[in-house]
């Protein structure tokens, strides 16, 4: 699975900066999700936007995964 951590550390990637920019939270709030898999929803779905699904946001956060798979969280 891909944290943020690991993520950061791709080719490629986003900095830290321009993807907390990108949707719309601190550098330092987005730092804290670091290696969480708890993430909050919509959070991890403009996450995964900006990375071009790179991070993935049923990987990330429950509530995303149980809803593509149509299971009431």
């Amino acid at each position: 699975m891909m944290t943020l951590a690991a993520y950061l550390e791709s080719p490629n990637a986003l900095a830290l900066t321009a993807l907390a920019e990108a949707v719309g939270i601190s550098k330092g709030r987005l730092s804290q999700l670091r290696d969480s898999r708890e993430w909050p929803p919509s959070l991890a779905l403009a996450v995964e936007r900006e990375t071009g699904g790179a991070l993935n946001a049923s990987l990330i956060c429950p509530v995303v995964a149980a809803a593509r798979q149509g299971i009431a969280a």
